[in-house]
């Protein structure tokens, strides 16, 4: 009694015919794997085609502007000399110039690529 109490199982020819369809089980879901990798690396492929050209058009986001400010020390401000009343009270020759933003260039708009 080699395969159990009842028989020798369902025989040679039903253990071949168990390998081969087993066998093209396994082509196939090797065949399903392989599409879903293809398919994956494609999609991935083609965002970070899309992620690049969204950059080419809008150019990067602008980085972010520090809001602690810097721990250098300032240097010490010098003792004021004493100086005759008219030269004290007169303004200053140059006013700063207030901060402002550079010019941007227009962008012009680059024709679709196939």
């Amino acid at each position: 009694m080699m395969y159990g109490p009842i028989g020798h199982g369902f025989g040679l020819l039903a253990g071949v015919l168990g390998a081969i369809i087993w066998a093209i089980g396994m082509l196939i879901l090797l065949a399903v794997m392989i599409a879903l990798i293809v398919l994956l690396v494609r999609f991935l492929w083609v965002a970070t085609k899309a992620a690049q050209r969204y950059l080419e058009l809008n150019g990067s986001p602008a980085p972010k502007t520090r809001t602690v400010p810097p721990t250098t020390p300032t240097p010490a401000k010098p003792e004021p000399t004493t100086t005759t009343p008219a030269a004290a009270t007169a303004p200053a020759a140059t006013p700063t110039p207030a901060a402002t933003k550079p010019v941007t260039k227009p962008r012009t708009p680059k024709p679709p690529t196939a």
